[in-house]
């Protein structure tokens, strides 16, 4: 099947929140421990066979030194999704940042969702639900899931959701 529409979402979040192995449950169904930091930008796509959408989905790194870049790897983007590790406080505070770099960067308001990763993680998590939530309500925002790359929790749930979101925004 072709793909009639293709959409760039870009995967964004500190260093170390799990965005590559998310990436990696969804495309590939598979999952390792081991923590390769991505460098730049990578990229692969995924069709979405039901409804003719291809995701081009660019994984940023969260290192310092490529947020300089995020303009241009940000130019042209349909969606994002912003990923935070449930074990790290730090990572959820970032996300107020993420947000304010999204909107400013891109041209238009791109529709994005939060996704808290490492929920398989329980006896060490940091950051609870109802927290989140408080803080995204007070965004004025309210799409986030939780999820886990190890085991596959909600990955396939919250891509498909922000290609409804971009679906939405561009045929309204």
């Amino acid at each position: 099947m072709t793909s009639q529409f293709r959409f760039k979402v870009v995967l964004v979040g500190e260093e170390g929140v799990g965005k590559t192995s998310l990436i990696l449950r969804y495309i590939n169904n598979s999952f390792t421990e081991n923590y390769i930091p991505t460098l730049g930008v990578n990229f692969t796509t995924k069709d979405l066979q039901t409804s003719g959408i291809r995701l081009i989905i660019w994984d940023i790194g969260g290192q310092a030194a490529w947020k300089s870049k995020l303009p241009l790897y940000l130019k042209g983007a349909d969606g994002a999704i912003i990923s935070f590790d449930l074990t790290r406080i730090h990572t959820f505070s970032a996300i107020e940042d993420w947000i304010s770099r999204i909107q400013t960067i891109t041209e238009q308001h791109i529709p994005f969702v939060v996704v808290g990763n490492k929920k398989d993680l329980k006896k060490d998590r940091k950051v609870q639900e109802k927290e989140v939530k408080n803080f995204l309500k007070k965004q004025s925002f309210s799409i986030y899931f939780e999820s886990s790359a190890k085991t596959g929790e909600n990955i396939d749930t919250f891509f498909e959701r922000i290609a409804q979101e971009i679906m939405k925004y561009k045929n309204p």
